[in-house]
């Protein structure tokens, strides 16, 4: 299997929608890749497909190989445009990219790799292709995903630098608080607005032991230095896996507005900013009067809030910079007749992530709110004697002549789920280097392709002899 081989494939499939829950062409377009080269294929009724090519005669006691790759993209664009065009491909300057849209390498080139090993003209064990849908959005084609396996290696190819071996994922959920909205019959005097402004931000697996400031916290933290105020309403962030950089709440207290400047100045002063944050400030303005939440209400919300936890919680033992269980308060909206706070919890520790969420019951109790969870996905937990894990580590130092980087990432990825659903499994996540994914700049490095398939195709040889 060759760089170019990979990317003809990649190139043939870039002309089908890949949009996440628009995966019926690709999955068409495998079932008869798998047909055309004569492989054995299922297909289910989320559009996942299954391959398997049947082990080379003198190589049956070899362990199988499963390899596993998602269809789906995150579709972007600088402007208005139909993905059922497909992606129009770029190639300049040593890199791979789309004309003003996405490219899709995440997780196209995954799946090319896996298309080009079912293809190959060298011996190989038994090799069955897992390619899942929707992994963009909620990973429910690998949830769903239950056809029998019979491999005991698990390469999932959907890594984005080759200079890593990820051997360990966090698992996750969101939990859910709503809190009913009381109003208070007095009228009230002093309305005012207090938007945060100048945040950051960052991905809430990714980042979240970077000390970036959370808008939602912010405001509240702010508002323990006010004498007194009731809350008329309050909304903030956009995305649950997103650190949140926007807050707004209105709220009636007896202060002025000169009181409330002077109090922000200072409170801004003494918060323990990160450069990328130095831009923080809170921007008050008279409102017309409005309804308001009653005294207990609005303590219950201020104190649930000020309680729930944001931000990094435990760090692995032996790992201390590799964080082990974190929570991002991520969204609050403004329903009807209650507020929805929504975090983003995540571990990869199945007993702390349970324990967090038990946590999170408990404080939504305590303030007179419900709390419940939903998306879940598992923890992948770092096994210390994976066969498949030192092989990768050998293969690598082999073709680069250096060890890779050999890490449990803070986001969730599917061989989560398939650890969890065949017990058996030995499991690694690799892929070649590519830089910012899902957005228009998103380009794939063909010289890293190059080596990561060097790489690939030693590990393979190494599971063969």
């Amino acid at each position: 299997m060759d760089k170019n081989t990979v990317l003809n494939y990649f190139r043939d499939f870039s002309k089908i929608n890949r949009c996440s829950k628009h995966e019926e062409e690709i999955a068409d377009y495998l079932e008869k890749f798998a047909h055309d080269n004569n492989l054995e294929c299922k297909r289910d009724k989320f559009n996942n497909i299954y391959i398997k090519r049947d082990s080379d005669k003198s190589l049956k006691d070899k362990p199988g190989i499963i390899l596993q790759a998602h269809m789906d993209m995150v579709c972007v664009s600088d402007e208005e445009y139909d993905f059922d065009n497909g992606i129009k491909i770029i190639e300049m300057d040593g890199f791979m990219f789309a004309d003003k849209t996405s490219l899709g390498a995440d997780n196209g080139i995954g799946l090319a790799i896996a298309m080009a090993t079912l293809t190959s003209n060298h011996k190989l064990p038994q090799i069955e292709a897992v390619v899942t849908t929707s992994e963009e959005v909620d990973m429910s084609g690998a949830m769903n995903f239950d056809f029998d396996l019979s491999g005991k290696y698990f390469i999932n190819i959907d890594s984005e630098d080759e200079n890593e071996l990820i051997v360990g994922s966090s698992g996750g959920e969101n939990v859910n608080v709503e809190i009913d909205k009381n109003y208070v019959s007095d009228s009230l005097s002093n309305f005012y607005k207090i938007s945060v402004k100048g945040l950051k931000g960052g991905h809430s697996g990714m980042e979240i032991d970077k000390n970036h400031k959370n808008a939602i916290k912010v405001v509240f933290k702010f508002l323990e230095s006010l004498d007194d105020y009731y809350i008329c309403d309050f909304k903030a962030g956009s995305k649950d896996n997103a650190i949140p950089t926007n807050a707004e709440i209105i709220l009636s207290t007896d202060e002025s507005i000169d009181s409330l400047n002077k109090k922000s100045e200072e409170f801004i002063s003494k918060v323990d900013l990160e450069d990328f944050d130095k831009d923080l400030r809170l921007l008050i303005e008279d409102v017309s009067p409005q309804k308001c939440l009653d005294k207990n209400t609005t303590e219950n919300f201020s104190g649930l809030i000020g309680e729930l936890n944001s931000g990094v919680i435990s760090y692995i033992e032996g790992l201390d910079e590799t964080v082990e269980t974190s929570c991002n308060l991520a969204i609050v909206n403004s329903l009807d007749d209650k507020f929805e706070i929504i975090l983003s919890t995540r571990s990869s520790n199945h007993d702390k992530l349970v324990a967090l969420r038990e946590d999170i019951v408990s404080k939504a109790n305590k303030h007179n709110a419900t709390a419940f969870d939903y998306n879940y996905y598992p923890t992948w937990e770092f096994n210390e004697k994976s066969e498949l894990m030192e092989v990768a580590k050998k293969a690598f130092s082999k073709v680069n002549d250096k060890e890779v980087d050999v890490k449990v990432i803070h986001a969730g990825l599917e061989c989560g789920v398939f650890a969890e659903k065949y017990k058996k499994i030995d499991c690694i996540s690799i892929g070649p280097t590519m830089y910012d994914v899902h957005t228009t700049k998103e380009r794939l490095d063909i010289e890293s392709l190059e080596r990561f398939i060097k790489f690939y195709n030693e590990t393979l040889n190494m599971l063969t002899n």
